[in-house]
């Protein structure tokens, strides 16, 4: 049977199980026993994220803020700031928000081609005003956090 892991790409939660890690040992993956899997960049992200959260006993919280976006939200919002191509190609990958608040600098070259270094960095200023956002919010659940007309959180379309 296979694991179901939400918000884990399906090839993945394929290789996980090929590998024999199941719910229990997901909890004591290390990122050096993804080296050896042939997990594709965004599924380690993920499953990485999934790990995190299962062994803080989180994993029915409802994901908050950017977190929380999908393909499109990503998309949107890095355009709204300014790095539509990257958003293209994150979209293109399929970069969703887990992933996003997760990127490095070395992702955004590596990965996804941006070669300029000072993009680069524009680009992970943007990603972190999002983690400190998280950061506030976290640390003081009933406020909401600040924010900063640099980093706007994309609106969700009204399906009609």
């Amino acid at each position: 049977e296979t694991m179901r892991l939400e918000g884990v790409r399906a090839d993945a939660v394929e290789t996980l199980g090929t590998n024999g890690v199941d719910g229990e040992t997901l909890v004591d993956l290390e990122e050096s026993d993804l080296d050896g899997m042939k997990i594709e960049w965004i599924g380690r992200k993920q499953v990485q994220f999934v790990a995190e959260r299962r062994r803080e006993g989180r994993m029915n919280e409802e994901l908050k803020g950017a977190e929380g976006w999908d393909i499109e939200q990503v998309e949107k919002w890095m355009t709204e700031n300014g790095m539509q191509e990257e958003g293209e190609k994150m979209k293109k990958v399929g970069v969703d928000g887990v992933v996003l608040v997760r990127l490095e600098v070395k992702d955004l070259m590596d990965k996804l081609g941006v070669e300029a270094l000072k993009r680069r960095k524009e680009i992970i200023s943007k990603i972190d005003g999002l983690r400190q956002r998280k950061k506030e919010k976290n640390g003081k659940e009933e406020e909401e956090p600040k924010r900063s007309n640099a980093n706007p959180p994309p609106q969700q379309q009204q399906q009609e």
